[in-house]
């Protein structure tokens, strides 16, 4: 299922006729705590697939630009949740995150 969708994303992002609906990125996203780290790693994967093809190195920096405007959506969840603890420490209502010193 997962290939499907990716399938299914990636032929929309980059202008091709697909069912899947952008705005749904973010609540696909949501729940997968999903930093700007593991985005970075999607972008090195993509990179490196694109290098092992054969694609030219500006065709690869336009395809890597088309992604980089979901990296917000992709990593709300994530976003949101650091907020919230850093907010709880200032509280003085999340010790185990003080502890661990973040």
């Amino acid at each position: 299922v997962h290939k499907k969708q990716l399938v299914a994303f990636l032929t929309k992002l980059f202008g091709g006729q697909s069912s899947y609906e952008l705005s749904d990125v973010r609540a696909a996203h949501y729940t997968l705590n999903l930093s700007d780290y593991h985005f970075d790693c999607l972008l090195d994967i993509f990179g490196a697939a694109f290098k092992e093809m054969g694609v030219k190195p500006r065709d690869m920096q336009d395809a890597i630009a088309v992604l980089q405007p979901i990296r917000a959506d992709v990593t709300t969840g994530y976003t949101v949740r650091m907020e919230m603890a850093r907010k709880n420490v200032e509280k003085g209502k999340d010790q185990l995150f003080k502890r661990l010193g973040a």
